[in-house]
């Protein structure tokens, strides 16, 4: 049996040949992507086109919409990329996973603050993504980075102020309780001066190189989709963040840190230096994550950032960050402790730090970090710190860099590097270490100039 073949051909007055279809049941003849009468010069050239104009319609492709889709797209402007590649349903992404609520809060921030700013006559997100060009991108990064400036941003504390200045001077003093009488006289004595602390304000250039990765990915999609010929973000090192060096807390630190913070989060603070994973997951924890028997811990969701969000937990990070996190012998005791004494609740799933209330400590409810460092003037250190003080610490004690990544869940050796740092104490270590060395070789030099 000889199958029907898709549409019809015929031969015009012309001599040439056109190709005709039905269509949702109408009838339609060849036309360009651009709309225009086609014609062909043989029988076989129409029957080629109608062919493979089948091929596609049975596939569910329809090529005459796809290139209307594409030319309404190239009237699109840049914001409203950025909110198509926001939204789910829009397809406007390369990546098969969704999007976390914590990326798109990110993503939605920097897009706000800098993909978004107006300069006087100029604003990249109002231009038609077609017509953006290299030197558009230029003048944005540039505005953005002239405001990128370093300023000091002045810590505010409820201490009281003959605590601060006597912490100024070296003077001992409690760091709560009744204030001593004899200090509060001295103080008076010197005049009451009110002693003020500042920090480093963030100048945004970290925050201006994800806005820009963001604005590469997103030019990307277009490429992808043969909007646009050539992604426009071609400013060498743009997208890579150069973050200042983190400190990294001694051991004296971290002992004043885990007796200054409430007794309920001492562990947090012990636990996050020595086993080195995010803060997220750590406060996540729940009973059921904790092995006694083989002293690990169990990663396999991290607490959500808000207590706004619709889902207490979310999926780690990244693939590798769930794994099995060994727990030094030290540290099992305190674990128990600390279970026995504020885990009163012996559901599996009880978490295993909470405020004295009961609540998840979300990201807002760290002020008694907050308060804990500033006391033993250690201002300059973040709680993620202690994620690089733990990695610091077991690459001192001899573990590879295979080891500390898959330890802090990364899926890379590369950003397993980033939470790597010397200090001058290691430094010595090391300068000592090369003792033997130095004098093997000094001893050589010696002997040559004998002989």
């Amino acid at each position: 049996m000889i199958r029907k073949q898709f549409g019809t051909i015929r031969k015009l007055a012309s001599g040439k040949y056109q190709a005709r279809y039905f269509l949702d049941g109408i009838q339609k003849s060849a036309r360009t992507l651009d709309d225009k009468p086609m014609t062909f010069a043989t029988y076989d050239q129409a029957r080629k086109f109608l062919n493979q104009l089948e091929l596609d319609l049975d596939k569910g492709i329809n090529p005459y919409e796809l290139e209307q889709a594409r030319k309404k797209s190239q009237s699109y402007t840049l914001r409203q990329r950025v909110e198509m590649y926001l939204e789910p349903a829009s397809g406007a992404r390369l990546a098969h996973k969704p999007l976390r609520a914590a990326t798109i809060r990110n993503y939605e921030h920097l897009s706000k603050n800098y993909l978004f700013r107006q300069f006087d006559d100029f604003c990249l997100a109002e231009m038609p993504i077609t017509a953006i060009t290299r030197a558009d991108v230029r003048k944005w990064y540039q505005l953005i980075q002239s405001q990128c400036v370093s300023s000091q941003l002045e810590i505010k504390t409820r201490a009281h102020p003959a605590r601060n200045w006597a912490r100024s001077r070296g003077i001992p003093t409690a760091m709560h309780g009744r204030i001593d009488q004899e200090l509060i006289t001295l103080w008076i004595k010197s005049g009451a001066p009110i002693v003020k602390s500042y920090r480093e304000k963030n100048s945004g250039i970290v925050q201006l190189a994800k806005a820009y990765t963001f604005l590469h990915a997103i030019f990307n999609v277009a490429l992808e989709d043969e909007i646009i010929d050539q992604n426009p973000c071609r400013i060498k090192g743009a997208g890579q963040p150069k973050h200042p060096e983190r400190p990294i807390a001694t051991l004296e630190q971290l002992a004043a840190l885990a007796s200054e913070v409430p007794e309920r989060y001492k562990l947090s603070v012990i636990l996050a230096a020595f086993t080195s994973i995010r803060s997220s997951e750590l406060f996540g924890l729940q009973r059921k994550h904790i092995n006694p028997l083989h002293r690990t811990l169990k990663i396999e969701h991290q607490l959500t950032k808000y207590a706004r969000d619709p889902q207490l937990f979310v999926a780690p990070k990244t693939e590798s960050s769930v794994r099995t996190v060994q727990i030094p012998d030290e540290l099992m005791s305190e674990i128990n402790q600390h279970l026995e004494k504020f885990v009163t609740d012996p559901n599996p799933d009880a978490l295993i730090f909470t405020t004295r209330n009961g609540l998840p400590l979300f990201q807002g409810r760290k002020s008694w970090f907050v308060t804990a460092k500033r006391r033993l003037n250690l201002d300059h250190l973040h709680f993620h710190d202690l994620r690089h003080t733990g990695q610091s610490l077991a690459l001192a004690n001899g573990a590879s860099i295979k080891d500390l990544q898959r330890r802090a869940g990364q899926s890379t050796a590369q950003a397993a590097q980033k939470y790597l740092h010397g200090s001058t104490e290691r430094d010595q270590i090391v300068a000592e270490s090369l003792n033997l060395d130095v004098s093997k070789t000094l001893n050589l030099i010696n002997q040559k100039r004998v002989s």
